[in-house]
């Protein structure tokens, strides 16, 4: 009993402290770099198409090759087996840039936070599939047989069971492996539709939205958009969506934008080789914008400071997620700056400026905000009854003072 215990709070442990990602530092420094790698190659394939050199079959065979010699290549346990000497080496930015390192960023993995809820409920005979199925995915990763084979049994649970969330989930992530970006897309959209955990439906939700971009040709189209506007309603700062968002930016030269989302990451990083590489990302993009004559302007811009606290007869567990967050109070959508602590983090200053844009919108957008602090009992964004929040009145923005305010949490939404 006490092994099973423990097989359940080791991941969840380091699900809490990574939630971004469950893969460890080296598959991190893959995904974004990969991802904007990936674009850049797919770009000069495009210019050499324009250009002349390819005709549209030789062009179309070249990308289909590109994609599925990529996504072959995933394999999400690979930063967990490395060595310690490995690990403790630190790629430089040229190196993680390799075409031989090429991956999209769909190769961003949650295994531990879902073996937590696949092993957490033993008594299910269906759940003891889907466990038997998660084991043999990490132990099979590099055997293209083995995943159809798995994918055939999942479709045999599916079958059966269509609302079974996390039996699309790991049909989406075998497609992915397999190269099957589309057919993958699809599953993920049913995964989140059936998944009732909104902090998992959120991660769900920024998985699904890399694979549409990918689909999609690598650009945020009005489909991408949403997906990504459906994370970010559960989770403002859901750390996959911020990191293709930094990516795209990234690709797409601005460079400024890749800028405020990789710092936004870097605040909820705590592991050092994941903080190194964003700061080497930033120092990348800084030196593009210096020769290109432009302006790194990350520390200008308007902010709000807030004492932040609970009122003292509340009582929440210390895990229990705050969500504190700018809003424009001419315009609906998603916040223009967030932070997400916990109930053990307060009382706290929360700070919010450009640098905690959480879309294409930031706090230099508006004129006037209003402050929004909401204790989620269910650790979700999205409000809901029962819920504990706090609001501020208009507040007027100014780039040369930060607005100081204190606010308390009291009042349960009705």
């Amino acid at each position: 009993m006490l092994l099973a215990v423990l097989f359940v709070l080791v991941p969840v442990v380091r699900f809490a402290m990574q939630q971004k990602h469950a893969v460890s530092g080296g598959q991190f420094h893959r995904d974004s770099a990969n991802l904007m790698i990936f674009e850049e190659r797919l770009a000069e394939l495009d210019a050499e198409r324009e250009g002349g050199a390819l005709d549209d079959e030789q062009y179309q065979a070249l990308k289909a090759e590109l994609q599925r010699t990529l996504l072959a290549d995933i394999k999400p346990e690979t930063a967990e087996k490395e060595s310690a000497p490995a690990r403790a080496q630190t790629p430089g930015f040229s190196a993680l840039l390799a075409p031989s390192r090429l991956l999209p960023v769909l190769t961003i993995v949650l295994m531990l936070p879902l073996a937590f809820y696949l092993y957490g409920v033993w008594g299910f005979e269906r759940d003891l599939e889907i466990a038997d199925v998660f084991e043999r995915s990490r132990d099979n990763q590099g055997d293209p047989e083995e995943l159809r084979d798995l994918i055939f049994e999942l479709g045999a649970i599916i079958e059966e069971d269509a609302r079974n969330g996390w039996a699309w989930y790991y049909l989406a992530r075998h497609l992915v492996s397999l190269g099957q970006i589309n057919e993958a897309a699809q599953a993920f959209e049913r995964a989140a539709a059936n998944i009732e955990n909104e902090q998992d439906r959120a991660i769900v939700l920024g998985q699904y939205a890399q694979a549409a971009y990918i689909s999609s040709g690598q650009q945020i189209t009005q489909e991408v958009q949403a997906i990504i506007d459906q994370a970010q309603r559960l989770n403002p700062a859901e750390q996959s969506v911020l990191q293709l968002l930094g990516a795209d930016a990234f690709v797409n030269e601005n460079y400024q934008g890749a800028i405020t989302y990789w710092q936004q990451l870097l605040g909820m990083s705590r592991n050092q080789d994941d903080r190194q590489f964003l700061q080497q990302m930033m120092a990348e993009a800084q030196q593009r914008m210096a020769a290109a004559g432009e302006t790194i302007d990350s520390l200008q811009g308007p902010r709000v400071e807030i004492s932040l606290s609970l009122q003292p007869e509340l009582e929440f567990a210390p895990d229990t997620r705050v969500f504190v967050s700018a809003r424009n109070v001419e315009m609906t959508g998603p916040p223009l700056a967030a932070q997400v602590l916990t109930v053990a983090d307060l009382p706290a200053v929360v700070s919010l400026s450009d640098a905690n844009a959480v879309g294409p919108f930031n706090l230099s957008s508006a004129e006037e905000v209003t402050i929004v602090a909401t204790v989620s009992l269910s650790g979700s964004a999205d409000v809901q009854s029962g819920d504990f929040q706090v609001r501020s009145p208009t507040l007027q923005l100014s780039d040369d003072e930060p607005v100081r305010l204190q606010m308390q949490i009291a009042d349960a939404l009705p």
